[in-house]
């Protein structure tokens, strides 16, 4: 291992932002001031400090002028506010090691390879040039028969991959034994008789001669075959100039590949061996780190991946004062936890004393605990209920480079604070892969530091596409469309059949001790790599997948796995780039592809469901990939990318929030400030204004917010003082300034409804949210509360496949068995079907009807239990899934006990007798509260094999397709109405899962008009009678329904019913602290209101009696075309005309 630099160490000089800058001299005492004026500590003593991205300049001294120009960042509230007014750089890379600089003392590289204008691959020139084989394998042969002798760097040098499973050399086999004479063979006539025995090893030694004769048979025709087509291939080389410029051609690739493949030897000969258990992470400079943070106010510490700046920055200043409470967040909830009992381990107390960790859902501390860590997320909540003086010394935003849409807000919020001097804390801000120079103008008026570190690292040798190519004897096509960021499905596939290339042969040829981390896009990615691996090279691999459902626990519990000869695959997506170090991982192959949201602003559609979509990643990513390894030994980096194309990758991803729906960020927002955009104004990174534009009216229309001037702002908004009463101001102030300057607009002001104020509290999205209103609205609290955790997770119901017999492992090794996957399929659709219990064709009702069931179980077996185990085996069910939901439900309940008063029943038999009753009600509400993606089947027919099942949005354009890869208990069928929870946009059409199918329109229709918030609507007469015009809108679509006369005054006087209701909820919050008894006869008697109890006994009724059930076949309701303007607009908060 390679000795550690002496860090400069005499403390740095602190220059502030409004202070003259520096001469141009360096300092020499290791601080170095930026251009911001802000001091930057590297321990080199360079300005660019040590930061992993100097690698992509380091690696070459190219010029850059063909880098790729900067992302626009982009200004979505600013142009939102202009909207409301108008009427109704690329760095240096690294180039390919043919190009790099040679060591001079180091014999003469082979020259780069020609291009072979129809040459498919190394074996199909072999075919056409036996002789220089043949030459090959006698120069194997002779190879072989040196002395052991011979020095170890010779024999490297001669090493080559030998491509598994393809043929082996076989030497001559030698002459066949000569029969005896028959004097000899013959048996005398005084010879004892052979025995059985004797008989069955003469038949034996007869046939092996037979073997050595048919052998020596074929040698001599094949030798004949190649005498033959060598002359041929003289006579060719002397007449046909082609094929002589082809083999030249042939002979320079093969020479290069075989330089490729001697120098990867020569470079692994000297890999060290490495125990994990005598692993111990290198440390930072921490006095120096100390010093930075405790005279400035902002502190950016940029260091490689695995220097352990996650866990001994925030226990070094736990540790350096009994005062400093501190907070560090994570991105992902799973590195929250393991990091906390990380740290705690570390100083041998338990999570919960001293460290404890903080996540939505669960709490491992109290008010003694110093050092908090939490996920971003729960900081940005933490700061809604602390305005303007969060409870911490230390505020640490890890992996900040991520920057998800919440820390966008959050970094506004700490700016904020320190800029108005409302709080004293510090901001420490930390990533292995961030440009502080783009940070240093945003933080202007603070003072702001750099520390920046390159550990002493161990070599780490980069092989980039082209040399990846010359090593397997693979023909390199540079891929087409960069530039555009485009990656179709043919150029994805390529990729994947070069890194299994990749892995075949370094599973073959280096310790299975040194394990191969391979980053792919997305996790169907990882589970097909996972199904290869499994059938190509099981008894040589140990497989461990790593995407965003893999607790982190597993991944830690991988890396002390030390599987006798089998070597370890972690198949990973971006998650890898962060969290933990993995110091048995030697390769790492890098696809240099990652899956993320994309909303692409020539399909509206992409607004309300940003796809995923595999896309290039960018150089910061790729040096935050390539900084996994050689950090305890040396490693190996396989960039599948040229270098010259890796020039043409973004330093940086655009940020997240430009790419992301923000409807239940908005939400939260409105607690800072009467207007979401104007937090997002003076966020660094804006959404774009599509999307500011698409939360605003999604919230509208759910009832969540409501105009502060609008007609029903006096009778719909909450009595409450919101926190926005001290953020707001401050929040108005910086945003008036950059509206004003940029738009001239004004900012218009929202309040919170009851609706909005309940969804803000619980941790579901929006629409799932009103699943748990609509529960308040019924009395069906506690199934619908579990509607809610449903909806919100992912379906526990899994595929089952049947076991098979090896001999059909053997058959299926190369071909999936796609009949037994369809059997399993309908397995599973059959058990959903049983656990609805009524018929329906619901998904969420049958996991629902599971969910119960399986608290019945919880309940009479323990958690513990194998047998809970084999219940959810036998139906197709997964635990942890089922645990999560269950979670969920108690978290949601545990958020409402604060809010307002409301009936749990608790007892899951009695939950399943009410769910029995009430399941077709339960269908009805998720109708509504999902009415914005319903879509009409307009064709039918399909097996798990094939579908031709094919439906049309109602309030999209969208054409949508069932998922097959999710378990459904339905079929879809020409003229359903198709409610999908689950949705993502391929292309042009939304694959859905996760749905309602309604056999009758009229079900849905009339559903959606009794419970949908917003609903325009007059009535009229013609000779056949009255009749009524209802206009519903969802996404900015509108759809008229019309409804028999009677029916619509029914509907009418319904919705006058719920807006009592509403009225009753919103009392019983502002009166929560009040006895049932003492409400009902002190509130809502004066008023006229029945009990909230009375209330929803009349609503279940009146929708048995009035809509649903034997009265659905007499009612009248079709879609109709209509004019708008005739109509009158109700809401269901205030029914008001």
């Amino acid at each position: 291992m390679a000795p550690k630099k002496n860090f400069q160490t005499s403390k740095p000089t602190t220059t502030s932002t409004n202070a003259p800058k520096p001469s141009a001299a360096a300092p020499t005492g290791g601080a170095t001031s930026n251009t911001a004026g802000g001091t930057q500590w590297s321990n080199d003593g360079s300005a660019a400090g040590g930061n992993v991205l100097s690698w992509l300049a380091q690696k070459t001294n190219a010029p850059t002028a063909g880098a790729a120009a900067a992302q626009p960042t982009s200004k979505g509230a600013i142009e939102y506010f202009k909207q409301q007014q108008q009427p109704a750089a690329g760095g240096a890379v690294p180039r390919p090691r043919s190009q790099q600089h040679a060591d001079p003392t180091a014999p003469a590289a082979p020259p780069a390879p020609k291009a072979t204008p129809g040459i498919g691959s190394i074996s199909e020139l072999a075919k056409l040039f036996p002789q220089h084989t043949a030459q090959g394998g006698q120069a194997k042969k002779a190879a072989a028969q040196q002395p052991s002798t011979l020095p170890q760097q010779q024999r490297v040098e001669q090493a080559m991959f030998t491509p598994p499973g393809g043929p082996k050399s076989r030497a001559a086999p030698p002459p066949p034994q000569q029969p005896l004479p028959a004097a000899q063979s013959a048996p005398s006539a005084d010879a004892a008789p052979q025995t059985r025995a004797q008989r069955q090893q003469d038949a034996k030694n007869q046939k092996k001669n037979q073997r050595q004769q048919r052998g020596a048979q074929q040698f001599e025709e094949a030798r004949a075959k190649a005498e033959k087509a060598e002359q041929e291939h003289q006579k060719r080389l002397e007449t046909d100039e082609e094929y002589r410029k082809g083999f030249e051609d042939f002979k320079q690739f093969q020479k290069t590949q075989q330089a490729t493949q001697a120098q990867f030897f020569a470079q692994y000969e000297h890999q060290e061996q490495l125990r994990v258990a005598q692993f111990q992470q290198e440390r930072l400079d921490i006095p120096v780190i100390l010093d930075l943070v405790e005279q400035h106010d902002v502190v950016f510490i940029c260091t490689d991946t695995g220097s352990g700046k996650s866990t001994s920055i925030p226990k070094a200043l736990l540790e350096a004062n009994n005062t400093n409470r501190i907070v560090s967040t994570q991105p992902r909830r799973t590195a929250t936890a393991a990091i906390a009992n990380r740290v705690a381990s570390l100083r041998r107390e338990r999570v919960g004393d001293d460290v404890g960790y903080w996540i939505r859902g669960e709490k491992r501390g109290d008010d003694q605990t110093r050092l908090w860590y939490m996920t971003s997320y729960t900081l940005l909540l933490h700061l809604l209920n602390h305005p303007l003086n969060p409870p911490f010394t230390h505020i640490i935003l890890d992996e900040f480079h991520e920057r998800q849409p919440d820390v966008e807000v959050t970094v506004a919020l700490l700016k904020l604070c320190l800029l108005h001097k409302t709080a004293k804390f510090k901001l420490i801000l930390m990533s292995a892969t961030l440009n502080t120079d783009d940070w240093q103008t945003y933080f202007d008026g603070l003072t702001v530091a750099t520390y920046k570190q390159s550990e002493p690292e161990h070599p780490i040798h980069d092989y980039f596409m082209e040399d990846v190519c010359s090593m397997l004897g693979m023909p390199h096509v540079p891929p087409i469309g960069l530039t555009q960021n485009v990656v179709d499905q043919q150029l994805l596939e390529k990729h994947l059949f070069t890194a299994q290339n990749l892995i075949m042969n370094l599973n073959h040829c280096v310790n299975p001790e040194h394990s191969i981390l391979v980053f792919l896009p997305g996790r169907a990615q990882v589970e097909h790599f996972q199904m290869w691996l499994e059938m190509s090279l099981s008894h040589r691999v140990d497989i461990i997948p790593w995407h965003s459902a893999v607790e982190l626990n597993v991944i830690e519990a991988a890396i002390q796995r030390r599987p006798y000869g089998k070597q370890k695959i972690y198949l990973a997506t971006d998650i890898a780039e962060v969290s933990i170090t993995l110091p048995d991982v030697v390769f790492v192959i890098d696809l240099v592809l990652v899956k993320r949201p994309q909303i692409q602003l020539s399909q509206p559609a992409t607004v309300m469901y940003p796809p995923l979509v595999v896309q290039w990643i960018s150089k910061g990513s790729v040096a935050q990939r390539r900084g996994r390894v050689g950090r305890v030994q040396q490693g190996f980096y396989f960039c599948l990318l040229s270098s010259p194309l890796l020039r043409l990758l973004p330093d940086h991803s655009a940020p997240p929030i430009e790419n992301s729906r923000i409807d239940e960020l908005a939400l939260h927002a409105l607690q800072l400030v009467s207007n979401p955009a104007a937090i997002f104004s003076i966020c660094r990174g804006q959404p774009l204004v599509q999307s500011i534009v698409n939360a605003m009216s999604t919230l509208t229309q759910l009832g969540c917010i409501v105009k502060k001037d609008g007609p029903h702002s006096a009778t719909e908004r909450i009595e409450e003082v919101h926190t926005n009463g001290s953020w707001s101001p401050l929040i108005l102030e910086e945003a008036n300034k950059i509206v004003a300057e940029e738009t001239g607009a004004t900012i218009e002001e929202y309040e919170f409804t009851f609706i909005g104020r309940l969804l803000q509290l619980i941790p579901v999205s929006p629409q799932q949210g009103m699943l748990v209103f609509y529960g308040f609205m019924s009395g069906l609290e506690s199934l619908m509360i579990l509607a809610a955790a449903v909806t919100s997770s992912l379906s526990p119901f899994q595929i089952v496949q049947e076991q098979q017999q090896p001999q059909q492992q053997q058959r299926g090794r190369k071909k999936q068995n796609y009949d037994s996957v369809s059997r399993s399929m309908e397995q599973t659709e059959q058990v959903m079907k049983d656990m609805t219990g009524s018929g329906l064709r619901s998904d969420i009702v049958a996991i629902m009807g599971a969910v119960i069931k399986f608290r019945l179980q919880l309940n009479e077996h323990g958690a513990e239990s194998p047998a809970l185990r084999v219940w959810c085996r036998q139906n197709h069910l997964s635990l942890e899934k089922l645990f999560a939901i269950v979670d969920l439900d108690a978290h949601i309940k545990f958020e409402l006990s604060t809010f307002i008063p409301f009936r749990d029943v608790s007892d899951p038999q009695v939950l399943l007798s009410q769910f029995e009753k009430a399941a077709p009600m339960v269908m009805i509400l998720t109708n509504v509260a999902f009415a914005a993606h319903a879509l009409e089947v307009t064709s039918e027919g399909s097996t798990y094999a094939a579908t031709k099942e094919g439906a049309v949005g109602l309030f999209t354009d969208l054409r949508a397709v069932p998922d097959l890869h999710s378990p459904s208990c339905l079929r879809w069928e020409q003229g359903d109405i198709v409610v999908p929870v689950s949705i993502s946009l391929h292309y042009t059409r939304m694959l859905v899962s996760f749905s309602n199918a309604n056999r009758s329109p009229k079900e849905f229709w009339l559903s959606v008009l009794l419970f949908s918030h917003h609903v325009d609507y007059a009535m009229f007469s013609d000779d056949q009678g009255m009749y009524g015009v209802f206009r519903l809108t969802y996404c900015g679509r509108s759809r008229h329904v019309e409804v028999d006369g009677q029916t619509a005054q029914l509907v009418v006087e319904f919705r006058k019913l719920l807006s009592n209701v509403c009225a009753t909820l919103r009392l019983r919050y502002s009166h929560k602290d009040q006895f049932e008894e003492d409400f009902d006869n002190e509130v809502l008697a004066p008023r006229g209101l029945q009990t909230l109890v009375a209330q929803q006994r009349e609503v279940m009724s009146q929708l048995a009696g009035n809509f649903f059930g034997p009265r659905l076949e007499q009612i009248d309701i079709y879609e109709v075309e209509h004019e708008d303007d005739d109509l009158d607009t109700t809401s269901l908060l205030s029914f008001k005309i």
